[in-house]
């Protein structure tokens, strides 16, 4: 297939953290900083390296109970998550007290990203409160290749 070299539409929907087929892990442990430089951060989408790719949300499920939190949302430039410099702060979601259930649905929330990223910029997502059982963060994207 053809390199797409003027994108306007993705050419592959992408929802995993590479570009590939690795899906994000629950994230349960606090980050402590607005910076987005905290070990604890949770790569959640990385931008075709070459075109770049489109950010449509993020989707947040409660995997069982957790206390309420706030997710924060870092833009990263392609290069290590561990220099402040190269992250940015993009927005914050308020992240609901849930008690599990196993006849009623938990919470699922969507944040609206609507963002086309640079070749090798990343997403990543951090709690600012340690929770039990966690949050699960899926990317609603694609690449454009």
């Amino acid at each position: 297939m053809a390199a797409n070299t003027a994108p306007i539409y993705s050419i592959k929907g992408d929802v995993s953290t590479n570009d590939g087929t690795t899906m994000q892990t629950v994230i349960t442990t606090a980050t402590g900083d607005y910076t987005g430089v905290s070990a604890n951060h949770a790569l959640i989408f990385t931008a075709d390296s070459t075109s770049g790719g489109y950010l449509r949300k993020l989707r947040f499920v409660a995997v069982g109970t957790n206390v309420a939190t706030v997710a924060r949302i870092y833009l990263n430039n392609g290069s290590t998550n561990g220099t402040a410099a190269n992250n940015k702060l993009f927005g914050q979601l308020s992240l609901p007290a849930i008690t599990a259930s196993n006849s009623a649905a938990t919470t699922e929330l969507d944040y609206p990203m609507e963002i086309a990223l640079n070749a090798g910029f990343r997403i990543y997502v951090g709690l600012g409160t340690t929770v039990a059982s966690g949050w699960s963060v899926t990317a609603v994207g694609g690449q454009y290749e």
